[in-house]
């Protein structure tokens, strides 16, 4: 199993960035203003999709989504994983604040993160749940 953990900072605004993270089991996308995570969401498990919840919190973390909230799971990422990922970022006029970030995955929009979005919006996802909204 593929695990990478890739930073991208947005070139019109650099105090703001994302993260996407794959720990072997599941991936998610943190949403970053400086240091701080201001949103993040569930992008694809790698690991067998649960048939019930598991968010115990003192279970492995970070959780993988179950069946009930996914409408797909894309394929994990693999070598040369770098390229497959492209930002959409839309910030205000003067470029001072991000109104939103797409994030594209093999020329796919999978999710928007918003600053305060936990989680976020997800194309993927069939109902809203504590680890990403239905994108609409």
């Amino acid at each position: 199993m593929t695990e990478f953990f890739l930073k991208i900072v947005c070139l019109e605004n650099e105090r703001y960035s994302v993260i996407v993270e794959d720990d072997g089991r599941v991936a998610y996308a943190y949403l970053l203003d400086k240091e701080e995570i201001i949103g993040d969401i569930w992008l694809y498990n790698q690991s067998p999709t649960p048939l019930e919840t598991e968010w115990v919190l003192d279970e492995e973390n970070p959780f993988l989504n179950p069946q009930e909230f996914i409408k797909e799971n894309i394929p994990p990422l693999i070598e040369g994983y770098e390229n497959d990922i492209n930002l959409n970022w839309k910030l205000s006029y003067d470029k001072e604040s991000l109104e939103e970030v797409e994030v594209i995955i093999r020329n796919r929009l999978i999710v928007k993160l918003f600053p305060g979005s936990c989680p976020g919006y997800s194309n993927f996802v069939i109902k809203d749940g504590p680890l990403g909204k239905v994108l609409i």
